[in-house]
């Protein structure tokens, strides 16, 4: 029985039913609208979304074993029998009887892995095999129509390492070039050159060493775009499995979730935004979101690690950092760039710096202490001062600014308001939202936290605020205003989806007063834009030195007629 599942809720659409085998993955040919697959090894059918019974589906019989129908992307599917020969799908059903191949194996070799390389224009085919007890690497390319194997351009690897045994790998494209990426038993993490354009082709070079995986066991990797690839594999402690999204360029762990029970053949697919992981005879649908990166987390990432004194393994990750002196004539100041630092958290600023502590660090450990004395001063200075704000500490921050009353809002002095900063209002609770709602950050990270941080009445009260923002007229056209409108409108589209249910089953009639406002403002904006957009031209115009208005004795015209004497 084969099942056709809707990823979005997992309702199943249709079902196929055969007596045969299924020896390959099933694939949809988008060129003809069909699906296909190989049954028994041997044989092939292809069928429509209306067929029920594949039995009653006429199959096409081969005389070679069948291993694999790859697809990359729009393209043709491909036919690879277990030889490493191959022919697009279409022209193989057509020549099945006279298709006669050596392949590009050789004598006792096992296929046990392939797929397809596309790179500027041109499809080749990788293959992992094993003779024995080595494994080896195989690149060939194919032709342009008939997708058959070019036996002259095969490129073979030999991937051996010394007491160290391939417990995963996966193929990533970057910069027109392809890799392939193997992971040994150490932990080491290695890149092979495959095919592409680059200039300096190295055999082998090692990119990390991974240590939150145990590389004991099976390790199954696939790539989710250039530089990051998702890894199922076994947990250090032995205690199940963990499946984590790995950044090849900054080698750093960007996401990692435990599961309970570790499986040694699972399978691991991306598909769209989502990944899938068979284990444990269950299919797990994983969606992830790839976040813009940003340089102050990760490198606050790389500074947490831990080492074990009793490790027995032979390698050592070593971390060093060395700072260099551009301009020695110059007295060079540690941390000098932060500015003055209030008096009561001092000490612990200096201390946390010395030790190299994150900037995410820093304020999961300040923040939390300060925004339950109210310390208004301090906690703005740690937003100006440190860029890396953990979104948990976001959505406190603005439950924070909701609750306090007025007073913690506003320095207080020898028991009389400052009258500098009750004129400039540089504590106010507007201005620390506005602090609050211009600090960068995540939404696929952002959003769980806001369903749970925040109740609805705070939520409202917030949607209150970003409206006054957005009908707020200013006297200039100032880029360093904060937030800005653009920030106004994301975090307008986030509260709208933390809590969509809650304005659904909402019955108050403020909730749609408030709703019916919001949709006056925007229509505002858009319309102001709309005006821009019709003023562009006139700008242009003026900067290229022509009249604003085109003259009346011009008319377009979709040809001429020109008299020429040619004697």
């Amino acid at each position: 029985m084969h099942t056709y599942l809707q990823l979005q809720d997992l309702k199943q659409i249709s079902s196929w039913s055969s007596k045969e085998r299924l020896t390959t993955q099933v694939i949809y040919d988008r060129s003809k609208q069909r699906y296909a697959a190989a049954f028994n090894e041997r044989k092939v059918r292809v069928w429509s979304e209306e067929e029920a019974d594949l039995n009653n589906v006429k199959g096409y019989k081969f005389q070679s074993l069948l291993y694999a129908i790859l697809q990359y992307g729009d393209l043709p599917p491909i036919l690879v029998q277990q030889n490493g020969a191959t022919a697009s799908l279409e022209w193989a059903i057509a020549n099945r009887k006279t298709w006669t191949s050596k392949g590009i194996t050789k004598a006792k070799e096992k296929l046990l892995d392939c797929q397809l390389i596309y790179l500027n224009g041109k499809t080749s085919l990788f293959c992992l095999t094993k003779i024995e007890e080595i494994y080896n690497c195989i690149v060939v390319k194919l032709e342009d129509d008939s997708c058959l194997e070019r036996v002259d351009t095969i490129r073979r690897i030999e991937l051996k390492r010394r007491s160290e045994d391939l417990v995963g790998h996966v193929v990533i494209h970057y910069k027109n070039n392809a890799y392939l990426l193997t992971l040994w038993s150490h932990g080491r993490l290695y890149s092979h050159f495959l095919t592409g354009t680059s200039s300096d082709p190295e055999s082998s070079k090692l990119i990390s060493v991974i240590t939150n995986i145990n590389t004991n066991y099976p390790v199954v990797m696939t790539h989710l775009n250039e530089t990051i690839i998702a890894v199922y594999g076994a947990d250090v402690t032995d205690e199940g499995a963990v499946l984590m999204i790995y950044n090849v360029q900054f080698k750093l762990v960007q996401a990692a979730q435990k599961l309970k029970l570790y499986t040694k053949d699972a399978k691991l697919w991306k598909v769209e935004d989502k990944l899938l992981l068979a284990a444990n005879r269950h299919l797990a649908v994983a969606p992830y979101h790839l976040a813009p990166q940003r340089i102050a987390a990760m490198l606050g990432s790389s500074l947490r690690f831990k080492n074990d004194e009793n490790d027995a393994d032979d390698i050592v990750v070593i971390q060093e950092a060395t700072v260099a002196q551009w301009d020695k004539s110059q007295k060079w100041t540690r941390h000098s760039s932060i500015g003055r630092i209030p008096s009561n958290i001092s000490k612990q600023i200096h201390t946390y710096l010395n030790e190299g502590w994150s900037d995410s660090v820093i304020q999961e450990t300040l923040i939390p202490s300060l925004t339950e004395s109210g310390d208004v001063a301090s906690i703005r200075w740690c937003l100006d001062t440190f860029k890396d704000l953990p979104e948990k500490l976001l959505v406190d921050l603005l439950a924070f600014a909701l609750n306090r009353p007025d007073k913690v809002f506003v320095p207080v002095q020898n028991g009389t308001t400052d009258s500098i900063s009750k004129a400039s209002n540089s504590y106010s609770r507007n201005s620390f939202l506005d602090k609050v709602f211009s600090i960068s950050y995540s939404s696929a990270s952002l959003l769980p936290h806001l369903k749970t941080g925040l109740t609805f009445d705070e939520v409202l009260k917030l949607l209150e605020y970003l409206m006054y923002k957005l009908n707020e007229e200013m006297d200039s056209l100032d880029n360093n205003l904060e937030p800005s409108d653009q920030q106004l409108y994301e975090w307008s589209c986030m509260l709208l989806d933390s809590h969509y249910q809650h304005y659904l089953l909402s019955q108050d009639a403020h909730v749609l007063e408030l709703f019916t406002r919001l949709n006056s403002i925007l229509e505002e904006h858009f319309q102001f834009l709309q005006d821009l957009e019709n003023l562009r031209p006139m700008i242009d115009r003026t900067n290229n030195g022509k009249s604003l208005r085109s003259s009346s004795r011009k008319h377009n015209k979709f040809y001429s007629i020109e008299e020429i004497k040619l004697y």
